[in-house]
């Protein structure tokens, strides 16, 4: 592998820069009005939806990012949903992607009717959000060998998932399932687990400040998200080791760390 932190560039499909369904959303809904100020050339969008609750002022938070998720020198993007659930800040989310295709976007999400945003609430969203929740800001390492690349995500500490999908995630796309994967960091001479070495002494790139300085387009690594995730996969009781068909199990190799 060559990791680097330079996004390559892509090219962006024929037509509007966002999806069809943002595009019609953007004529009717007031709310939406932010679809229409995006341009090509953006790196990242992203605007307020409508109300969840009428009166009580929390909205979800729709925010794209354009990264070549798939590998193909087409211009992907990767949506956000975050759906607020208090006037605290606590929020859930549910993930979208749409690839870059000659004729237009690909969708690859939850089942949603054709004229909603894809947020929680609509659809078969609820139901299917455990095969579309990938992490909230997601930031990108290239590997310039291979023409691949990673993304680095994770849940912050409003996310209500936060403490059942604890720690960095390490995806690439998997073109057998036709979705991103969720890799094994901790797997010893893995892919993952050099991307992730990678990652604690460089950063990734954050796809919306891609021609920023690198200092000020970086998403750095905090050692107490790593140290939440191991202190989770040691707990018997946490949701991870107590409802491993819910939120997936946790890697044998990060559980031979709970042995020393």
């Amino acid at each position: 592998m060559q990791l680097t932190l330079d996004m390559p560039d892509c090219r962006m499909p024929p037509g509007k820069p966002l999806p069809d369904k943002y595009q019609a959303l953007a004529r009717k809904e007031k709310e939406f009005a932010w679809v229409r100020d995006a341009k090509p050339g953006d790196h990242a969008v992203s605007g307020n939806g409508w109300e969840r609750i009428d009166g009580a002022s929390n909205h979800t938070w729709f925010a794209f990012s354009k990264i070549d998720l798939d590998n193909d020198g087409m211009c992907d993007w990767y949506l956000h949903a975050a759906s607020a659930l208090s006037s605290g800040g606590d929020r859930d989310s549910i993930n979208t992607l749409y690839f870059g295709r000659k004729n237009g976007w690909l969708r690859v999400g939850a089942t949603v009717p054709a004229n909603k945003p894809d947020e929680l609430g609509f659809g078969k969203t609820d139901e299917q959000q455990a095969h579309y929740l990938f992490g909230e800001e997601v930031s990108v390492i290239h590997d310039a060998k291979n023409r691949v690349n990673y993304l680095v995500s994770a849940f912050y500490n409003r996310h209500v998932r936060r403490d059942s999908l604890p720690g960095y995630r390490i995806l690439a796309w998997d073109a057998g399932r036709q979705s991103l994967r969720l890799l094994d960091k901790w797997e010893p001479g893995s892919k993952a687990a050099e991307v992730y070495a990678f990652f604690k002494t460089h950063g990734a790139r954050i796809p919306s400040a891609k021609d920023a300085v690198p200092e000020d387009a970086l998403d750095r690594f905090d050692h107490e998200i790593e140290e939440d995730e191991i202190a989770q996969a040691c707990n018997p009781d946490s949701p991870q080791r107590s409802s491993p068909e819910l939120y997936g199990a946790v890697s044998r190799h990060l559980l031979a760390r709970c042995k020393r």
